[in-house]
This record gives structure tokens, C-alpha cells and sequence, in this order.
């Protein structure tokens, strides 16, 4: 059994002598350094799926560890908010709104490698030019992106770039951690709906977690939650009923249309949640 393994199944302490162990004899002490230590592991590893950013793994990676690993993609997004807030407020320095809106934008894509930008051109291409599943996950295997794809990354990365560019610079930031925590934990929520759908072994698609426990929902809820606390009741609201619109015509879309989600698909969803969030409170701190 591997130390990632023992880590995961040693669960509970129990009193033995005077003295708290872990059900495999371990000092409580060690039971928790280690449970620490994994996830400290399960955070590398959601940094290095999600990011272009450089980190050590503590243990070997196995595919079927995205799952947990997802109850930090919110984290991530602040990560990746915090790269692009500080993008942001070095272009607000030196050329004003718009120079930090686009500095902050592509800091956004830069980080990531456009790992979601690259679903939403994919799925782009696939639903506009596909009629049927099989159509659509051929076209979304396709390296190359078709019209639909490149309108749909133009649009998007405009629109950022707009509403960004009226807001003031305390909206802005706050937008920022929000739109990159809260659109993150919103796709992989729907991987407790939808099933996933395989692809061939020649898909050019990356691994991608394929079930996800409640638990790790409500972590990844939580952190994607709290940036929002900071924001008022009104974007708190407008943001809430925003992104669970967004979640039910998703999963309403994807059943109907391909049975179920691939990767790219959470990358679109991910991508129509900043733009969702975007919208409802850039037109909200633009309006006070």
C-alpha cells in the first residue's frame, strides 16, 4: 500500500495507553501531518492541471486524484485572480483602465494556458457545426479552431475586457476574484449531474475527473462563496440566481445535445460563468 493510500484510509484515532493513534498505530500527531500533507498534494495537483504554474507533487499523480482534487479549483481561481488582480493594477499604473483590463485579461489566459478558453472554442465549434453527439465530439477532438470557435473567444475576451475597463479599480479587483472562484467551482458542479461522456483514445482532450463527492462540492461552494460575502447582498443575490440559471439550462443543454459532459464542455461552462458574472455585476457597479 502506498503512502497516499494509507494516508487516505487512516480516517480516525483511537486511545491506546494514554496516548491518541491513528487506527494503523500512528501517533495522532502523524495522522494529521500526513492528512495535511495530502492536501497539501491534492492543491499541487489542481495548480497543475488548471495553471501553467510550477509545482512539486508530494505523491505520484493518479488520474482518478482530479476528483478530489477538484474540491480546490475555487482556491485555484483566487490563485489565478491574484495574478490577474496584480496584472491589472501595474496596467492601471502605467496606461490607465483599458491598459489594466487587458493586462488583467490576459494574465487570466496566460496562467492557465488558456485551458478554458480552449474548451469554449472547442465547444464552440462542436455545437455550432455538429447535429448529432457523434458529429459533435469529433469536431471537438479537432486541434484546430473553426469559425465558431474564434467568434466565440473574441467575444468573450472582449466583453472582459470592456466591462473591466468602467469599473473602478476596488470593482474591478473584486470582480476578478469573484468571476475566477465562482465560475471554477460552477463547472465542476456539474459533474455530480451529467455523466461523462467518453471520448476515443485519440481525442486530444486532457484527463478530466469524472465523479466528485458532495463533500468536495461544498469545499470548493464554500471557497468560491466567500469572495461574494465581501460584495453585498445585491451581488450576492444577482450572482446566486445568475449561476444557477446558468447551471440548468447547462445541464438541460448537454443531456439533450451530447448525453452528458466531456472536458471541453466544463471549460465552456467555466468560461459562460465569468461572462455570466461579468455582466450582471459589472452592469450593477457600473450603475452606482
Amino acid at each position: 500500500m502506498s503512502e497516499y493510500e494509507r494516508v487516505d484510509k487512516n480516517s480516525r484515532a483511537i486511545m491506546k495507553s494514554g496516548e491518541a493513534v491513528s487506527a494503523t498505530g500512528e501517533p495522532a500527531a502523524q495522522r494529521w501531518a500526513e492528512i495535511l500533507r495530502r492536501q497539501w498534494h491534492l492543491l499541487m495537483l489542481s495548480l497543475q492541471f488548471y495553471t501553467r504554474i510550477p509545482v512539486r507533487l508530494l505523491y505520484d499523480f493518479h488520474e482518478a486524484d482530479l476528483n478530489q482534487a477538484s474540491r480546490y479549483i475555487a482556491l485555484t481561481g483566487w490563485l489565478v485572480a491574484l495574478a490577474a488582480a496584480c496584472a491589472y493594477l501595474s496596467g492601471l499604473y502605467f496606461y490607465g483602465p483599458w491598459g489594466g483590463a487587458v493586462l488583467a485579461v490576459a494574465t487570466g489566459v496566460l496562467i492557465t494556458g488558456a485551458f478554458h478558453e480552449d474548451g469554449l472554442a472547442d465547444a464552440a465549434d462542436g455545437f455550432g457545426g455538429g447535429h448529432t453527439p457523434e458529429r459533435i465530439l469529433e469536431i471537438m477532438k479537432d486541434s484546430r479552431v473553426g469559425t465558431y470557435g474564434a467568434l466565440a473567444l473574441a467575444l468573450s475576451l472582449s466583453l472582459k475586457i470592456v466591462v473591466l475597463a468602467q469599473l473602478s479599480p476596488d470593482a474591478a479587483l473584486l470582480l476578478l476574484w469573484i468571476s475566477h472562484a465562482c465560475s471554477r467551482a460552477l463547472a465542476i458542479s456539474l459533474i455530480a449531474s451529467l455523466d461523462y461522456v467518453r471520448a476515443d483514445q485519440l481525442s486530444k482532450v486532457k484527463p478530466v475527473a469524472k465523479g466528485i463527492a458532495t463533500r468536495d462540492i461544498a469545499i470548493a461552494a464554500g471557497m468560491a462563496i466567500a469572495p461574494l460575502m465581501l460584495a453585498g447582498a445585491k451581488a450576492l443575490i444577482l450572482a446566486a440566481v445568475g449561476l444557477w440559471l446558468l447551471r440548468r439550462a447547462s445541464i438541460c443543454y448537454l443531456s439533450r445535445r451530447l448525453g452528458g459532459y466531456t472536458g471541453d464542455c466544463l471549460g465552456a461552462v467555466q468560461q459562460l460563468g465569468e461572462i455570466v458574472l461579468f455582466l450582471l455585476l459589472g452592469a450593477l457597479w457600473s450603475s452606482i
